[in-house]
């Protein structure tokens, strides 16, 4: 087994007042598709605040990672909060192992907190977290587990980072064509 498991908090600067802020990052396809070396998989009979991710990478050139995470979203307009939890209701991930790739099924879960900071701009505190421990690729099998784990964590720390400042960097430039799209000049 690879113990995956890291988590990034970060806190960035968004150009738009608190509700809008909160209003674009609302729309969790949109939110995910900020998220390098994530992805959303269509599933069956989701309810609208159910999605399941799907994390893939490649790493040291030639090992193919996949972990499936099921999270449930949770918006608090209220204190402006977006969570996405893990949950288990969705149909099972049946883990594999190849010479060179391995897939399982992991737990997300993330945090979005959206504070005043002026009149044109918002304070986002984020925090994702990754966790899974799928079973080492068959090319792997000689190099020992404390090797293996320690080099996993390395990089799933690295990854974690760049997912985390690539989401700034996109949703940030995304940001004027959503509100041009959405037709207000104001935001």
């Amino acid at each position: 087994m690879i113990k995956i498991a890291s988590s990034v908090k970060i806190a960035f600067m968004f150009p738009a007042d608190r509700d809008t802020a909160f209003a674009y990052y609302s729309d969790i396809p949109r939110l995910i598709g900020h998220l390098k070396h994530i992805d959303l998989v269509p599933t069956e009979n989701a309810s609208d605040d159910e999605f399941r991710l799907w994390y893939h990478t490649i790493e040291l050139g030639r090992y193919h990672i996949h972990v499936y995470c099921d999270v449930r979203v949770e918006l608090d307009p209220v204190n402006r909060v977006i969570f996405l939890h893990p949950i288990e209701g969705f149909p099972p991930v049946q883990t594999k192992v190849t010479i060179n790739s391995t897939s399982t099924r992991g737990y997300y879960s993330s945090e979005g907190r959206f504070l005043e900071a002026g009149p044109d701009s918002t304070r986002i505190e984020y925090m994702l977290q990754l966790k899974a421990t799928p079973p080492r690729p068959m090319g792997m099998q000689f190099v020992p587990g404390k090797i293996v784990d320690t080099v996993a964590q390395n990089i799933t720390s690295n990854r974690m980072k760049e997912i985390a400042e690539g989401f700034i960097e996109s949703s940030v430039q995304g940001f004027p064509l959503w509100r041009d799209v959405q037709g207000r000049s104001d935001w």
